[in-house]
C-alpha cells in the first residue's frame, strides 16, 4: 500500500513539475497556403517553427472533404504534390529531430465544398451521399462557407466520425484538432432526415421556427454527439491523445458563467464548447480570440475573451487563439503577454497558438497580411527565449477513469435505434443517464475505474439489463447492446458457422473487418476479434466504406457452396468503431 501511495505521489509531483515548466505554442498552418504541399514546404515549415520557440503545428489535413494525406476515404487534395504524404513526412521529421514538435491533425468538420462549383471527383462525399448537405430553413444549400455536412444526418456524422477515426488510427499524431465543429447559424440545421428525428423525437410535425428552444437544443446536441463520439473512440484508441478545438468567440466575451448560453458560439452556431469541457471530452479548447489589438474596443474583447478563458477551463486545457494576421509583431507580443498573465482570480492558461504560420504580420483582414515574414517568427522566438514541453494532462499520464460505450441495436433487423435511453449504475446508483444518437451510439466517458451495469430502454422495445462491464483506467470498453429477440442465430465464433445448416439466419457481433472494403458489390471479408479465421459477406443494404480493423456486426443468412466455402448472403453489416 505504501509503495502504491509512493507511486501515486511521485507521477503528481512529475506532472506538478512539468506543469510549472510546460507551455503550448502552435502555429495553425492551413492547407491553402504554403506550409505542407511539398517536402521542401515543410522542411521549411519546422525550420520557422524552431526558430520561433513553438512546440506545435496544427496542420489543416482536411479542408472541404479532401485530405492532404494518403485516405482511403476521401480525395486527394488538389494542391498537394501528387503522390506525397503530408503528414507522414511531417511526422517524420517533427518528431525525429530536436526540438521534438507535436503534430495535432486539424480536420475541417462542417464545410466539404466551396459553394461556387461541384466535386469532379466521384470519392467525394458530395457525389457519394449529396442528401447529408445542410440547408437553411428556405432550402438553400449553399452556407457563408460553401457546402456543409449536417450533424443531425446520421450518416454524415458517421462518415466524418470514420474519416477522423482513420487518421487516428493509421498516423501517429499527437492530436486531432477539429474546426467548424458548429453550424453556421440559427436558420441552418434544416436537413430533412435531422428535421424528420426531431419530429419523431419530439411528437413534432413540419418544420420548426428556427429560434424554438427545443430546435436550438436538438441541433446543439448533434454537435455535442459527434464530438463524444470521437473523443470516446479516438482515445480508446490512443489513450494519450489530445482532442482539441478552434472555438468561436465572436464579440465581446461572456460578464459572468452564466452570460455564456447569450454567446454567439451557444446561442446562434450551436458549439457548447464550455459543456464539452465540463464533462471532459474536450482536453484543450483554443478559443479564436483575433482581434486587432490598435482597435481600442476589439482589444477589450481579448482581454474578456482571454480572461473568461483562463477562469472556465473546468479541469482542462486553455490555450488562447492568437490573430496575429490582424496585428503588427509589437502588438502581437502584447496579446501573449496579457494571456500569458494569470487571471484577476489567479488563474492562467496553458499557452498560446497563432493564427496563422502563413499570415504572419497584418491590419485588419488576412488578405491584407505580410507572409511568412522571417521577422516574426524571430521574435517569437527572441519573445520566448527557448524551448519547453508542451504541457502534460494528469487525466492522461496517470488516469483513474475509463470510457463506457456501445451501440443499441433492433435485434432483428441490426438498425440503430435512435434515442433509446442508456442507464449506467454501479454498485446499485444510478450514476449516468445517455442518449443514443442517430447511430445508436452512446458514451459514459470518464467513469471511475470498477464494474458498471447497464439498462437500454427504447419505445417499442423490451428493455435490456447488461450487469459486470468493467472499465479500466485509460481505456474504453466498446459493446453492442441488441434490444428485442434475434430471430437469426447468434455467433460468436466464425468456426462454429459450419455446424450450422445452408440457409439458417446468423447474427454476428464479434468481428472484425479483415480487409478494406470500399466497393459495395465486392464480398467483405470478416475475421474473430481474437483470432483469424474469417467468412466472406455479401452486402445487400447500403453501407459505408469499411476498413481494416473496424468493428462490424453482421445479420444475414448463411449460403454454403458446393466446396463448402462460406458466405453470408443478403447481410446487413452495422459498423461499431475502429479496433
Amino acid at each position: 500500500m505504501r509503495h502504491g501511495w509512493t507511486l501515486v505521489a511521485g507521477i503528481a509531483m512529475t506532472i506538478a513539475l512539468a506543469q510549472a515548466q510546460a507551455e503550448f505554442r502552435g502555429f495553425w498552418v492551413d492547407g491553402f497556403n504554403e506550409g505542407f504541399h511539398t517536402p521542401e514546404q515543410v522542411d521549411a515549415l519546422l525550420q520557422r517553427v524552431r526558430t520561433a520557440q513553438m512546440n506545435a503545428v496544427i496542420v489543416q489535413m482536411r479542408k472541404r472533404g479532401d485530405a492532404h494525406y494518403l485516405s482511403p476515404l476521401e480525395p486527394f487534395a488538389t494542391q498537394q504534390q501528387s503522390g506525397f504524404d503530408a503528414l507522414a513526412y511531417l511526422i517524420q521529421k517533427a518528431h525525429g529531430e530536436t526540438p521534438r514538435i507535436e503534430v495535432h491533425v486539424w480536420v475541417n468538420c462542417h464545410p466539404i465544398w466551396p459553394g461556387s462549383g461541384w466535386p469532379n471527383d466521384p470519392k467525394h462525399i458530395l457525389n457519394r451521399y449529396p442528401e447529408i448537405q445542410t440547408e437553411d430553413y428556405d432550402g438553400n444549400r449553399i452556407t457563408e462557407v460553401g457546402y456543409g455536412g449536417d450533424w443531425g444526418h446520421p450518416l454524415y456524422h458517421e462518415w466524418f466520425t470514420k474519416v477522423v477515426l482513420d487518421i487516428v488510427r493509421r498516423y501517429a499524431i499527437d492530436g486531432i484538432h477539429f474546426d467548424y465543429i458548429r453550424y453556421t447559424g440559427e436558420r441552418w440545421g434544416y436537413n430533412p432526415t435531422s428535421v424528420a428525428r426531431f419530429n419523431r423525437r419530439y411528437g413534432r410535425m413540419g418544420k420548426p421556427d428556427p429560434t424554438d428552444p427545443l430546435w436550438k437544443q436538438w441541433r446543439r446536441d448533434q454537435v455535442s454527439a459527434v464530438v463524444r463520439k470521437i473523443y470516446a473512440q479516438a482515445t480508446a484508441l490512443k489513450p494519450r491523445l489530445v482532442v482539441s478545438g478552434a472555438l468561436i468567440t465572436w464579440g465581446d466575451g461572456p460578464q459572468t458563467s452564466d452570460d455564456w448560453v447569450n454567446r454567439s458560439a451557444y446561442r446562434a452556431v450551436f458549439q457548447d464548447w464550455q459543456g464539452w469541457l465540463k464533462e471532459g471530452i474536450l482536453d484543450m479548447a483554443i478559443p479564436m480570440v483575433y482581434y486587432d489589438e490598435s482597435n481600442p474596443s476589439r482589444a477589450a474583447f481579448f482581454r474578456n475573451w482571454a480572461t473568461f478563458l483562463k477562469d472556465h477551463q473546468h479541469g482542462r486545457i486553455g490555450v488562447v487563439g492568437i490573430g496575429n494576421y490582424l496585428n503588427s509583431i509589437e502588438n502581437t507580443l502584447k496579446q501573449v503577454e496579457f494571456a500569458r498573465a494569470p487571471s484577476p482570480a489567479g488563474n492562467r492558461v496553458s499557452g498560446v497558438n497563432f493564427f496563422s504560420y502563413a499570415a504572419t504580420t497584418g491590419v485588419g483582414t488576412e488578405e491584407g497580411s505580410r507572409r511568412y515574414d522571417e521577422a516574426f517568427y524571430r521574435a517569437l522566438g527572441d519573445y520566448f527565449g527557448g524551448w519547453v514541453p508542451t504541457p502534460p494532462m494528469a487525466w492522461k499520464l496517470a488516469p483513474t477513469a475509463g470510457h463506457l460505450m456501445g451501440t443499441v441495436l433492433d435485434a432483428r433487423t441490426l438498425t440503430p435505434v435512435d434515442g433509446a435511453t442508456v442507464e449506467v449504475y454501479r454498485e446499485g446508483s444510478l450514476v449516468r443517464t445517455l442518449t443514443t444518437d442517430g447511430n445508436g451510439f452512446f458514451a459514459a466517458v470518464h467513469l471511475p475505474a470498477g464494474v458498471y451495469a447497464l439498462i437500454a430502454r427504447a419505445d417499442g422495445l423490451p428493455a435490456r439489463s447488461i450487469g459486470a462491464v468493467w472499465v479500466t483506467a485509460g481505456l474504453g470498453v466498446n459493446l453492442p447492446v441488441l434490444l428485442g429477440e434475434a430471430e437469426a442465430q447468434p455467433v460468436r465464433r466464425i468456426e462454429s458457422l459450419a455446424a450450422l445448416p445452408d440457409g439458417a439466419p446468423v447474427l454476428l457481433l464479434n468481428t472484425v473487418v479483415a480487409a478494406d472494403w470500399l466497393q459495395p458489390d465486392a464480398l467483405l471479408q470478416v475475421r474473430n476479434a481474437l483470432g483469424e479465421a474469417t467468412v466472406a459477406v455479401r452486402v445487400d443494404a447500403p453501407a459505408l466504406p469499411l476498413l481494416q480493423g473496424d468493428r462490424v456486426a453482421v445479420l444475414g443468412m448463411l449460403r454454403k457452396g458446393a466446396d463448402g466455402a462460406l458466405v453470408i448472403e443478403q447481410a446487413r453489416v452495422h459498423w461499431l468503431g475502429a479496433l
